[in-house]
C-alpha cells in the first residue's frame, strides 16, 4: 500500500502524502518521545521528519521498507533537536550479550485493561535511558528486526543486542516498581 502512495506523491499528487502522516504519526511520535523526552520537541521533531520525508521522497531507493526510512528520518531529527538542546544522549559500550536467555514477563498486568497497560508500558519506557527505550519501541512495540533497527539507528547489530537486553532488565525493574507503587497507592 505505501509503494502506491509513494507513486502517488512522486507523480504530484501531494494530498496524498496523508496517507503516510496517518499511518506513521503514532508510532514516529512514540519513537521521538523516547528519545527527546519532551512531548513538545517530540512533536516539531516528527513534523520536521515528516517534511524531509516528503521533500527527499524521490530519493527513497525502496531497498527497506518505507517505514525503517522514515524511521531513520525520526531518529535523526530527534537527535538533531537533542544536540541542540544540549541534552545528554546516552551511547552503550560494544560489549556482547546473549539476548535469548532474558525473557521479560508481563504477568503481573495482564489483568489490566489494555489503556492501562499502555499507560504503565509507556511511562516506564519514559523513565529509562533514551537509547533503551528507543530501542525497545523500535523492536517490541513496532516489530521491527535487528537490520530495520541498524538502518534506523546506525547502531551495529552487537550494540543493538546489548542495548536491548539492558533494556529488558531495566524496563523489568522499573515495571516491578511502578505496578507496586500503584499496588500502594490503591491499598
Amino acid at each position: 500500500m505505501d509503494e502506491t502512495y509513494i507513486q502517488r506523491v512522486i507523480g504530484g499528487d501531494i494530498n496524498s502524502f496523508r496517507y503516510f502522516v496517518e499511518k506513521y504519526k503514532d508510532l514516529s511520535y512514540s519513537v521521538a518521545r523516547s528519545i527527546i523526552k519532551s512531548d513538545f520537541d517530540a512533536e516539531e521533531a516528527v513534523q520536521d521528519a515528516f517534511i524531509n520525508a516528503f521533500r527527499n521522497l524521490h530519493k527513497f531507493e525502496r531497498k527497506a521498507k518505507f517505514s525503517t526510512w522514515f524511521y531513520k528520518i525520526v531518529v535523526n531529527e530527534s537527535l538533531k533537536r537533542l544536540k541542540k538542546k544540549s541534552l545528554q544522549y546516552i551511547d552503550a559500550d560494544n560489549s556482547y550479550a546473549d539476548l535469548n536467555q532474558i525473557s521479560v514477563e508481563l504477568s503481573p498486568i495482564d489483568h489490566l485493561h489494555e489503556e492501562e497497560q499502555k499507560e504503565i508500558i509507556n511511562k516506564v519506557l519514559d523513565l529509562l535511558p533514551s537509547t533503551e527505550s528507543l530501542l525497545l519501541r523500535l523492536y517490541y512495540l513496532q516489530e521491527n528486526n535487528l537490520d530495520e533497527i541498524k538502518i534506523i539507528t546506525g547502531f551495529s547489530v552487537s550494540n543493538i543486542k546489548v542495548i536491548l537486553f539492558r533494556a529488558r532488565k531495566h524496563f523489568t525493574s522499573g515495571l516491578e516498581k511502578s505496578l507496586k507503587n500503584e499496588l500502594d497507592s490503591i491499598l
